[in-house]
């Protein structure tokens, strides 16, 4: 082969990197695949959501009935959905599964019998066909003995060699737990191969069945919980050094939702009913002045108190959320996963959502650093740079620990010469610390292009206020 023919195969190759780079997704960046429960569209309609933060839906739930045909919910079917999804190049799988007892029945006696299997399967792939699916997610929660495990591992397998005669990507995945109380009977050594990755459900680590209140989701195991009830730290090492998942098939678990204890304060007894919150009506309490927020240093996550002591909600944050994204990145897996999508909507935007996407590079624009050094005395807002700046720009703050174990809402906006904004780089509660965003001039609340000019950004909390000058050239 002459060099001539080696340079223009390499010219191709790097023009056909640059194609996939501007007009499509970051091909090296994570999947964030959501769950989209059907009963919450009301709430969050199709049109609502914001797809260039997400790679897959998963769409949720239909279920097995025992005789291997179908439950379909009636307002599941949702072709706008879909549409809207495939437009943004986001795929959409069908969930089968859920937490319920009857759909783990059904599942246990479909998957026993191999002629109702049979008919279960060619019934979801007809399914999944007739409605533009581009494949299946298997809930079965859970899997409680050596038959059960035995017949999941030949589910999986039947429904990938239904498959595998259509003429396109058709994926399959599995929800899994993250310890061995029900992961035992999940025979990885023989279905991986099968499933494209698998959802860590990384989540429900304390609720209404512990004797204390705990966090939802602790990043990591604080020695202080007299449980020891696990992490999702201890749930990724479960599946990837004990049960040998590979990495690149392991995409974790992310909850935009919490819960509310009777107690009165992290680790303490718990003496009545423990409820589910979601996090839009959890964020309302984050300004109130009857509740204060902690941050637990050891877990990575945050809680609220209210003021009598009596109550304790544990949630994730913007600021748990972006270091479990960046734990994913460490470790190099394959992504993140939510349940549920919407539950973060506020104020006509999903915040939690938003984080996931610009943290793990699926969006362009607004980049959110958080660096770990000693808590800053007071606020500051630094001068951006470079500056001019073509294309991109560096804005860095502080925000001071104003009462320990506190956090303040932080808005971080960009404004023309003549005072209009022209887009929102932070709106979010924010913890003491050191931030910094990188801006890259392309990204503005109605999704134009900004012109070369003078600009300024402006910070901005309760008890404080700062503009700064930028230039932009082009």
């Amino acid at each position: 082969m002459s060099n001539r023919t080696i340079s223009r195969k390499i010219g191709l190759f790097v023009l056909c990197i640059f194609a996939m780079l501007a007009f499509g997704r970051n091909i090296f960046a994570q999947k964030a695949v959501g769950y989209y429960a059907y009963w919450y569209k009301w709430a969050y309609p199709a049109d609502k959501i914001d797809y260039k933060n997400l790679t897959h839906i998963n769409h949720s739930f239909i279920s097995p009935e025992k005789d291997g045909s179908l439950l379909i919910p009636d307002s599941l079917i949702y072709p706008e959905l879909i549409q809207n999804a495939h437009n943004a190049g986001v795929k959409v799988l069908i969930s089968v599964g859920g937490a319920d007892s009857a759909t783990t029945a059904a599942f246990t006696e479909m998957s026993s019998n191999p002629d109702i299997r049979t008919k279960f399967v060619n019934n979801l792939f007809d399914f999944v066909i007739q409605n533009n699916y581009d494949g299946v997610d298997i809930d079965w929660e859970f899997p409680a003995d050596e038959i059960e495990k035995n017949v999941l591992t030949t589910l999986i397998a039947e429904i990938r060699q239904a498959f595998s005669v259509v003429n396109k990507v058709m994926y399959l995945t599995v929800a899994v737990t993250p310890n061995d109380f029900y992961g035992k009977y999940y025979d990885y050594d023989n279905f991986i191969g099968n499933v494209d990755w698998v959802n860590l459900m990384v989540y429900n680590i304390h609720g209404s069945w512990s004797t204390h209140a705990g966090h939802n989701a602790p990043l990591f195991m604080n020695p202080n919980d007299p449980d020891n009830v696990g992490s999702v730290d201890e749930g990724f090492n479960y599946l990837n050094v004990v049960r040998k998942v590979p990495k690149e098939k392991i995409v974790l678990g992310v909850p935009f939702f919490g819960k509310e204890f009777y107690a009165s304060g992290l680790f303490a007894s718990q003496t009545d009913t423990v409820t589910d919150l979601i996090y839009s009506d959890i964020y309302p309490l984050l300004n109130n002045p009857d509740w204060d927020y902690f941050w637990d240093n050891v877990s990575e996550v945050p809680y609220l108190l209210n003021k009598d002591r009596t109550k304790f909600v544990t949630f994730d944050d913007t600021t748990s959320i972006r270091l479990k994204c960046e734990y994913v990145k460490n470790k190099n897996l394959a992504g993140i996963m939510i349940w549920a999508l919407g539950y973060d909507y506020v104020n006509g935007e999903s915040q939690l959502l938003k984080t996931v996407g610009a943290s793990l590079g699926l969006t362009t624009g607004v980049e959110i650093s958080e660096h770990k050094r000693e808590i800053p005395y007071e606020y500051k807002l630094y001068d951006n740079y470079p500056n001019p700046f073509n294309p991109s720009t560096t804005i860095s703050y502080t925000i001071p620990n104003v009462e320990t174990g506190h956090a303040v809402s932080v808005q971080l906006k960009v404004y023309d010469v003549l005072g209009r904004e022209v887009a929102t780089l932070v709106n979010e509660i924010q913890r003491a610390g050191s931030y910094t965003v990188v801006f890259n001039g392309q990204q503005t609340n109605d999704n134009r292009q900004l012109s070369s000019g003078i600009y300024f950004y402006r910070l901005t909390t309760k008890e404080f206020s700062e503009t700064k000058k930028m230039i932009l050239i082009k």
